[in-house]
């Protein structure tokens, strides 16, 4: 059984708090509870994984969801083995899929970037892993976790200040600022240099 990363339009503007609502809307579209799993509501897009023995049956069930309500922005298969790259490549994809609330594939990506990093660089890139690993909960409508996880990026990020790339005290900021009020926003990344 392949497993996919399917990312649909966000047309009705659920929020992540319809996250378990779309879920049921979507698995009622297939027809089966176990075709797909881990939702997660985007401003623009919610993305989950869907499973399928083959093509005809992915074809089928991209052609269901969209006849009956879901615009498809893209599909990926999962579970082969990741791209390689230089670890600047892998940042600035990380980047990217942040900025694009693509959080799940940023932590992916920015995976590559820290396994080759060192210092200030490491703790900086784990940083954004843990922020983006929080939204991720955030998206699946579990925002207690979301908070909980940012305090240890909160913590991972401190420790880097100095790094030159991303604007970390910008992040540091916005950290504190969520912390503080316990009420989570989203941002994008400022790139300093990449």
């Amino acid at each position: 059984m392949a497993r996919y990363l399917v990312r649909v339009a966000n047309n009705e503007k659920y929020t992540p708090k319809d996250a378990q609502q779309v879920a049921a809307t979507i698995r009622s579209i297939l027809g089966s509870r176990e075709s797909v799993s881990h939702f997660r509501v985007a401003t623009n897009s919610i993305e989950f994984n869907m499973f399928a023995r083959n093509e005809t049956e992915l074809n089928e069930r991209k052609r269901l969801l969209t006849e009956k309500l879901f615009d498809i922005v893209g599909t990926r298969l999962l579970d082969v083995p990741s791209k390689t790259g230089d670890k600047d490549e892998a940042l600035a994809e990380g980047v990217q899929f942040f900025n694009e609330e693509r959080y799940w594939e940023c932590h992916e990506a920015l995976e590559r970037a820290w396994h080759e990093s060192k210092g200030i660089e490491r703790d900086a890139i784990q940083g954004i892993i843990l922020t983006a690993a929080a939204f991720v909960h955030y998206q699946k409508g579990e925002e207690e976790i979301c908070v909980s996880i940012l305090g240890r990026a909160r913590t991972k990020m401190a420790s880097a200040e100095g790094y030159e790339k991303i604007d970390v005290k910008e992040i540091l900021k916005i950290l504190n600022e969520i912390l503080s009020s316990e009420k989570v926003r989203l941002f994008k990344l400022r790139i300093s240099r990449l």
